[in-house]
């Protein structure tokens, strides 16, 4: 084998490679592990690769044909959540590329690194290996198909020739991976995926083999850091409002230290991971709104929204600091919330450094009696929160009737497993889970693309396939999510994910909307006759259950509440004893 083949990746003694060849070998070198797949006729050059390739499948990433885009890039967003490892998604050319723009958006709004690749139409008529040999490929071609994108992703290129193929993978995954993270596009021409790298390189060997290096963490200014350690110890209610955090899970146990050392409330606002455990002293639950309204020193941290002005916001005179990676949503093209301090910064390494600064304050008399006020006074709020949660359980109890979200999420909570991955889009109520392990829960991204969870879940199966994997959706979001690719993707790749379907045959976020918008008004009076308003009703629904069944898993139907704790020991008994798909599909309020 020549020190080209080696160098990119050749197998067999084959030293005449194809750019796909290369660029497959090249993205398993560089850690890519699975290539999700939306095939077309642009993808004929890496069909060949892996039927070449066949008995040797260490070389290349694993490729997991998948029947619908979103659902491929929702399984490579589902990877790296769990995984912390981004990977790579292929689909074919301009109508490909356009069906994935919903899961793509969720991606970026959620800093989730992956490489994702489309084809092109045929650059050529004819003349040349891969040249146009379909109708199709004429209407399918775009002026600028990466112009649909341009706006979601970090960066995007078009690979011209298999002699820079190195130069623009790890030119790629390079800014996929520096924070603020998020997805970057590549096209990839079915000529120059067909052409010979040695053809190409000319018999010259690459010289870059080693992949670029991914930037390091990224720290925040000492000075804001003392800062912000110096207000929030003279803080009578000091708060941390944590919401993207815990998307690095060692920022759990630096949070959990932080404020029980130092009296310092901490709320998952609309927190879309575990952020604290549930059971934390100074947990303030998960509505912002409570904090605010006590709180005089408030950080922010990884959170987009931190309010909604004209429902809630710090007080007058409180200290508000926001700190991310990128504190200012720069992406957002409209985002104006006050802040006296602002820190650019990763949540690990603004954690870490303002620990380091509260500890030096706290040795003295003074400031020990002031932390033990503040731990007192943040433990009975805390303790308030959960009575609250508590009585607002036994209400619904009471009550009866139909199965409530509320009710739901509590009879999840006493079967589930401590380590099972909780995805939701939408119907669990945080208060009533209690996650304590991070990594475990996983909520909607900020943009609210619709038909991420049933995808982002098969993905964290696929990481996690001793754990058990379940998937919390509205009837609407499951719809989204392409259910029957879903299900096939599960049965076809042996993903047995548990989805529990709320199922109320409405759009809630439709009417509620409305409501808000206009309250007292005709929209509001029809929601009060109807339960719901125009626009929001989603009868009759299909029998969610049988979709499921189709691809071999377990379905099963439930109406009253006494019936919902035994169906979900026989879906969990499926999925953890059988590794078998199921679905309950559970109809609600």
């Amino acid at each position: 084998m020549n020190h080209l083949s080696d160098s990119l990746g050749a197998t067999g003694g084959e030293a005449n490679l194809s750019v796909a060849e290369a660029y497959l070998g090249l993205l398993k070198r560089r850690g890519i592990e699975c290539l999700y797949m939306g095939a077309g006729t642009d993808t004929a050059p890496l069909v060949e690769a892996y039927a070449r390739n066949e008995g040797r499948d260490e070389a290349y990433p694993r490729a997991y044909v998948i029947t619908h885009e979103n659902v491929a890039v929702g399984m490579a967003h589902g990877y790296y959540m769990v995984s912390g490892r981004p990977q790579a998604v292929m689909l074919h050319v301009s109508v490909g590329a356009a069906n994935a723009v919903c899961a793509l958006l969720n991606a970026a709004r959620s800093q989730v690194p992956m490489l994702f690749t489309a084809g092109r139409t045929p650059l050529f008529e004819q003349g040349c290996l891969g040249a146009r040999d379909s109708e199709i490929h004429w209407a399918q071609e775009m002026f600028d198909q990466n112009g649909m994108l341009r706006e979601i992703v970090k960066w995007e290129y078009e690979l011209r020739a298999g002699i820079h193929l190195e130069q623009v993978i790890d030119r790629a995954l390079t800014i996929a991976m520096a924070q603020p993270r998020g997805p970057v596009a590549l096209t990839l021409p079915r000529e120059v995926l067909a052409e010979s790298m040695v053809q190409r390189v000319g018999g010259v060997s690459a010289a870059n083999t080693v992949s670029s290096p991914v930037p390091t963490e990224l720290c925040p200014d000492d000075d804001a850091i003392t800062h912000l350690a110096d207000v929030l110890s003279k803080a009578a209610f000091p708060v941390i409002a944590c919401t993207g955090s815990g998307a690095d899970t060692r920022t759990v146990e630096l949070v959990s230290r932080l404020c029980e050392r130092h009296g310092v409330g901490v709320v998952e606002a609309k927190s879309r991971y575990v952020s604290v455990p549930a059971s934390h002293p100074m947990h303030l639950g998960y509505d912002v709104t409570t904090a605010l309204e006590q709180a005089d020193a408030v950080l922010f941290l990884e959170s987009d929204v931190p309010w909604v002005p004209g429902r809630t916001g710090p007080q007058p005179g409180a200290f508000v600091a926001h700190a991310g990676t990128d504190p200012l949503f720069a992406r957002y093209p409209m985002r104006s919330f006050r802040s006296d301090l602002t820190i650019t910064g990763s949540a690990f390494a603004v954690l870490r450094a303002l620990s380091s600064q509260l500890e030096r304050r706290c040795d003295s008399g003074t400031a020990a009696a002031a932390i033990a006020i503040r731990r007192a006074r943040m433990s009975d709020v805390a303790a308030g929160i959960r009575h609250a949660h508590a009585a607002a359980a036994a209400a619904d109890e009471q009550s009866g009737g139909a199965i409530t979200k509320l009710f739901l999420s509590r009879c999840l909570n006493q079967l589930r497993p401590d380590d099972a991955l909780v995805v939701n889009e939408y119907p669990a109520r945080r208060e009533q889970l209690s996650f304590d392990m991070p990594g475990t829960f996983f909520g909607v991204p900020p943009s609210a693309g619709l038909g991420w969870g049933l995808p982002a879940a098969l993905g964290a199966q696929q990481v996690m396939p001793e754990r058990t994997v379940i998937a919390m959706l509205g009837d609407g979001a499951y719809l989204f999510a392409n259910p029957a690719s879903c299900h096939h993707a599960a049965a076809m790749h042996g993903l047995p994910v548990l989805t529990i379907i709320y199922n109320n045959q409405r759009w809630d976020a439709v009417s509620s909307s409305a409501a808000r918008m206009y309250p007292g008004a005709y929209a509001s009076r029809a929601i009060a006759r109807h339960g719901s308003g125009p626009l929001s009703q989603l009868a009759p629904l299909p029998q969610f259950e049988k979709y499921c069944e189709a691809s071999g898993g377990y379905g099963e139907r439930v109406i009253a509440r006494e019936d919902l704790l035994p169906a979900l020991q026989r879906a969990l008994r499926v999925v953890t004893q059988e590794r078998r798909q199921a679905l309950l599909n559970v109809i609600g309020a």
